[in-house]
């Protein structure tokens, strides 16, 4: 699968999710080391997003990113295939392989 070029961006503003969100964040993921060392590494999770779009949370491995945000990348362009608006809500499922 080629990624679209460019993610979705997601508040967490939820307490449970962001505690779940944290917690992936320590697990183990798909490290991505990339070629130009002017970009950062990243750590990748397969989701299912509003069960219909197989896709990745991606999270950048710098210091300072904000806690509550995810970023999501896929084959398609999610906001556009997903009709999504700006405070739309959305379900990420995480697939655990």
């Amino acid at each position: 699968m080629d990624p679209y070029p460019g993610t979705l961006n997601l508040e967490i503003i939820d307490k449970h999710s962001l505690k779940t969100f944290k917690e992936l964040k320590t697990k183990k993921g798909i490290e991505i080391t990339p070629d130009e060392p002017s970009f950062c590494s990243a750590q990748c999770y397969p989701v299912l997003i509003n069960g219909q779009i197989d896709g990745a949370i991606i999270f950048p491995l710098v210091n300072d990113y904000p806690e509550n945000k995810m970023e999501l990348i896929a084959s398609e362009n999610i906001k556009k295939a997903l009709s999504l608006k700006p405070g739309d809500e959305l379900e990420v499922e995480i697939i655990k392989g």
